[in-house]
């Protein structure tokens, strides 16, 4: 060992030292990141005899460790609640929480009622109910593209497509996880159907469930007691208002990304509790027992691991010791998921109110595992606090990197003007910025994106990159004049 230091340091200066560092911790937070926590495989749980006293207490820690703002819990069966508790400063059980994509059930929900009804054929194309030269750029491909493709996302149109811009890709055909899609679902339910969308789930699902406290609109939202959400910066959480899309919010007109069908229904754990115990107990009048196996079953690979699968508004997962339905919903500033074990006839729902995309929305799912009956995974103490210290360690190398021509510009202006300064200047003032904005498409979301669910980071990107842009033109006015 001490032979290969000693040729390291011959190898190596102290900038390259600096810089493979915070390369392999830039590593080590995007493997973290970027993978799912996965489940021990745990013994066969009995729900009823499960210690949900003791669960409830680590969550109750865990919340408080890693400074989630506020979260609901519920556990029921066909015909009762067997667990239901808040934590931090949601103070009701029936306070509602926007849900994220989990409304894209209530959508598929929707489509399958008028299914049943024989308004609507899923295996038609959906010019046929709608205008598609709103929605689409180019509206003849409405023709192509059926309901059933809209409700298991092998539509073609992309994840991070909008009303507008939305077009066939090469992915059709197979699964790509498609907002608009819902969004255009959401308007064929108010064309076949002769409502706004928010009157036909209010009339045809929230009040025959009695689900008092679920709302398809902001203003609604805010009547029923919304709880507020928050957005993480730097590790801090801090308040603000949804980006709802229907031009309610008083911070934007719009979210163009998405819409009320696929992803801002507000509503409690009590609510959704009932909502699962639908599903549980058959349909209840409100669809039929063969509809809600369609909606579960009828599904496509997500991916090649055989694990995945999307049916019509849910998820149906063989990553756990016993297969799983679910669905996860994530907006600006809450987050959400829902799971029903069908093998035990149990329904979860967890709400919470913030996003904290790096961190908190990865170690949320660890929380959770045991109400799942699977054990949590190993992490380390101050977990919240250690990956934070991380990624702003590394937002603060990006900004001192971006800082620094322009604190030593006095001695870069008594430089010779050789090639290599030449080449030195334009690797940091034009190739790093590019980079710098060019990472989120890289990585496969829009920098417009980065913006809604990242907010720190799109700061410290365009920050950086507008002060290394902008000391570089300062140059070259420099070199032109002395020239």
């Amino acid at each position: 060992m001490g032979e290969i230091i000693k040729k390291s340091k011959q190898c190596i200066n102290v900038k390259n030292v600096i810089r493979k560092t915070f390369a392999y911790l830039f590593c080590i937070i995007f493997v973290f990141l970027t993978q799912p926590f996965y489940a021990i495989a745990a013994d066969d749980i009995d729900y009823y005899t499960m210690d949900y006293e003791a669960i409830s207490l680590q969550i109750a820690k865990d919340v408080e460790e890693y400074h989630v703002p506020g979260m609901a819990v519920i556990v029921v069966d066909k015909d009762e609640v067997l667990f239901a508790e808040t934590y931090g400063n949601c103070e009701s059980i029936d306070t509602p929480f926007i849900i994220g994509s989990m409304s894209k059930s209530f959508t598929a929900l929707s489509v399958m009622q008028l299914f049943e009804q024989g308004k609507l054929n899923w295996d038609a194309p959906i010019s046929r109910y709608i205008d598609c030269s709103t929605y689409l750029k180019d509206p003849s491909e409405g023709d192509e593209i059926t309901v059933r493709e809209l409700l298991n996302h092998t539509s073609g149109l992309d994840t991070n497509h909008y009303f507008g811009n939305a077009k066939i890709t090469e992915s059709r055909g197979t699964y790509r996880y498609s907002n608009v899609g819902y969004g255009l679902l959401g308007k064929i339910v108010e064309a076949v159907s002769g409502m706004s969308y928010e009157e036909y789930v209010e009339q045809n699902i929230f009040q025959p469930l009695n689900m008092e406290h679920t709302a398809a609109s902001l203003e609604k939202g805010m009547e029923n007691g919304l709880i507020s959400g928050y957005r993480n910066y730097f590790g801090i959480p801090v308040a603000g208002e949804p980006d709802y899309p229907d031009g309610s919010s008083p911070s934007r007109d719009s979210a163009p990304y998405s819409t009320v069908p696929a992803g801002y229904i507000s509503s409690s754990a009590t609510d959704m509790g009932k909502y699962l115990q639908m599903y549980l107990n058959g349909g209840m009048d409100i669809i039929s027992r063969d509809s809600i196996d369609t909606m579960f079953y009828d599904y496509v690979p997500e991916d090649d691991n055989g694990n995945d699968f999307y049916g019509m508004g849910w998820g149906y997962s063989l990553q756990f010791s016993q297969p799983l339905l679910n669905h996860a919903g994530l907006v600006e500033n809450y987050t959400s998921n829902m799971f029903i074990i069908p093998e035990k006839e149990i329904g979860i729902v967890v709400l919470v109110n913030m996003n904290d995309y790096l961190v908190d929305n990865n170690l949320l799912g660890n929380i959770i595992l045991p109400l799942l009956g699977e054990e949590k995974v190993s992490l380390p103490d101050h977990a919240y606090i250690i990956f934070h210290i991380l990624i702003d360690l590394i937002y603060l190398v990006i900004v001192f990197a971006s800082i620094a021509p322009i604190v030593s510009i006095k001695k870069w202006k008594n430089k010779p003007k050789t090639k290599g300064l030449l080449v030195r200047d334009i690797m940091r003032h034009v190739i790093f910025p590019g980079l710098l904005l060019a990472l989120p498409y890289i990585l496969g979301s829009p920098l417009w994106l980065v913006w809604y669910f990242v907010k720190d980071l799109f700061l410290v990107l365009t920050l950086a990159s507008v002060l290394l842009v902008s000391t570089g033109i300062y140059k070259v006015v420099v070199v032109r004049k002395n020239s």
